[in-house]
């Protein structure tokens, strides 16, 4: 199962989700074989609480055309203070429970190391834009990202 992490700074939208795509049917029933959105399921920590499941299925009435419809729960806001903010406050206050072990973080490192160096290749982008083209190309043939911003 491919996992495909998208990050950077100054990005279009500041958001942390992840978005499970399920396969497609082995049968394409309503035949929307060209429709390119999946159903889906997100679960979105930053900045708010929030599941949303995506489905594909046939508008109401005749014919057999596409429709997608989007179900999302939203947790009650509660505190608008931002994990970064958090982590700093439990550090001043000498709470530990937020912070990993030593072996834990050097085992982070092993994993994360390799790519530090010149092995990855570096794509700039523009400010405020989704990331560099290159992005686009780890995706499946007709799949796209998912838009946090709706």
């Amino acid at each position: 199962m491919p996992i495909l992490i998208r990050a950077g700074k100054c990005m279009a939208v500041t958001a942390t989700e992840i978005d499970i795509r399920f396969r497609r049917p082995p049968h394409d029933v309503f035949g929307i074989e060209p429709f390119a959105v999946r159903n889906s399921l997100r679960f979105r920590v930053w900045p708010e609480t929030q599941v949303g499941l995506t489905l594909a299925g046939k508008k109401p009435g005749a014919g057999m055309e596409p429709q997608l419809e989007d179900l999302a729960f939203a947790a009650t806001p509660g505190s608008d203070m931002r994990p970064y903010d958090r982590l700093i406050g439990a550090a001043l206050d000498g709470e530990r429970w937020l912070f990993a072990r030593q072996d834990t973080v050097e085992a982070a490192w092993r994993v994360v190391d390799p790519v530090l160096g010149d092995v990855t290749p570096v794509h700039p982008y523009a400010k405020g834009s989704w990331g560099p083209e290159e992005a686009d190309r780890l995706l499946p043939s007709r799949d796209r990202w998912h838009d946090p911003a709706g």
